[in-house]
């Protein structure tokens, strides 16, 4: 059986960042001298930051060598150092600002670029190839798009979670209208009786587990049970649209009501109540560590750990091998039998990683992008036009990454 990894690479055709792109994004929005004047703002309602903070996140914003999961990190590392509770305080809001910016960021990605993406998804309909050779395909995703979901349903793929109910959820709008939402939940019962949802073996099907959270997952409630949005009459593009909906009524209630919940989006349900929906995203050097607290599901970590067993080759696309309790993870599933490989589709990485040279005969680095991957083990011949469009969307997608990293 083979499994898929996915990394930012993997999306990357599709128009999400990697990480060097989003943290030039970054950094061009949130200059020193908006910085200072968001504070003066701030300050100006009572509120605001201890001067120190400002000075130690411009400092990282400043520092080059630093991307933004390192700069997240850095913070996390300060706000556990400090000692002065208004301070900490301090660090803990400008912790939660730079990930709410990073959710602000990736979600235009995924809303401005969803039509560009499902051209683009033409490319990697080979998937269903894979998965009907591998019943159920195992796809485990440190991504924060919805760039999978999207591919499964425009490949007619059924796809699973983990999460074991539908609901749906009536959301009034500023106007007084009410929206239906469609959700697929996961309660904390569920997740402490393991009674996740999955394809069983034989069944043809995605079982895919998000483990760095989504920018369509939510916490919901003091238990923390788990929201996932589900599409609409089965359109990869109503995943977006219903993403931004919801950021819509979160941004028209902070505007009517003069608040702002970072990294929370708030909304009134049908009796005029305000709800809460915890964002998931999980982000900087600590994830999974009792140093940082999170709402993307801990429990997602070991169900990576037991599933992965499953198969004999992890097929890992656009990962770059920067998180520890993945590599650790990978590198012990590779040395518990000769017969596991491992397959790295990278650009990037040529040879086999440091962490497992010594694993290296088991270990094929393949340096090509997804598209080309996916393409290659197509057994549909490629048509003229098909390829000028993929040149065409591959000359635009680079266009971005230079003006972007230009600007860095």
């Amino acid at each position: 059986m083979k499994a898929l990894f996915i990394g930012a690479g993997a999306a990357y055709d599709c128009g999400m960042p990697l990480v060097w792109e989003l943290t030039a994004e970054i950094r061009r929005w949130l200059t020193p001298e908006k910085l200072i004047s968001f504070n003066e703002n701030w300050k100006s309602q009572g509120d605001g930051w201890d001067h120190d903070v400002i000075s130690c996140l411009i400092s990282l914003l400043e520092n080059k060598d630093l991307h933004y999961e390192n700069i997240i990190g850095a913070i996390e590392v300060e706000c556990s150092r400090e000692r002065d509770q208004n301070k900490r305080q301090s660090y803990h809001a400008a912790l939660g600002f730079v990930l709410q910016a990073v959710y602000g960021l990736l979600m235009e990605r995924q809303v401005k670029n969803t039509s560009y993406a499902l051209a683009a998804l033409d490319d990697f309909t080979s998937i269903k190839e894979i998965a009907e050779n591998n019943k159920p395909l195992w796809v485990f995703s440190l991504n924060h798009d919805c760039i999978i979901e999207m591919l499964a349903l425009k490949s007619g793929i059924p796809l699973k979670s983990g999460f074991n109910e539908e609901v749906s959820i009536p959301i009034k709008t500023v106007d007084g209208s009410i929206h239906d939402f469609p959700f697929e939940q996961l309660s904390r019962q569920s997740i402490e009786r393991n009674q996740y949802d999955f394809f069983g073996h034989g069944e043809f099907g995605i079982n895919l587990i998000k483990l760095h959270g989504s920018l369509d997952i939510f916490g919901q409630n003091d238990e923390l049970n788990y929201l996932k949005i589900k599409a609409i009459d089965n359109d990869p593009a109503s995943l977006s649209s219903q993403i931004q909906l919801l950021n819509q009524i979160n941004q028209d209630i902070a505007v009517r009501d003069g608040g702002v919940c970072t990294n929370e989006n708030i909304y009134e349900d049908k009796d005029g109540e305000i709800q809460f929906l915890r964002k998931s995203l999980l982000s900087g050097t600590h994830k999974f560590t009792k140093k940082l607290s999170q709402i993307a599901p801990p429990e997602f970590l070991p169900l990576f750990q037991g599933n992965l067993n499953y198969a004999h080759e992890l097929i890992c696309i656009g990962y770059s091998f920067g998180d520890k309790h993945i590599d650790d993870q990978i590198v012990d599933w590779l040395s518990f039998s000769a017969t596991r490989k491992l397959t790295i589709v990278n650009p990037g990485i040529k040879v086999c990683p440091e962490r497992m040279k010594h694993l290296s005969g088991q270990v094929e680095c393949k340096p090509i992008g997804a598209v080309d991957y996916f393409t290659q083990l197509s057994n549909k011949k490629s048509t003229v036009l098909k390829n000028m469009l993929r040149k065409v969307r591959s000359f635009a997608r680079e266009k971005i990454k230079r003006e972007l990293m230009g600007s860095a």
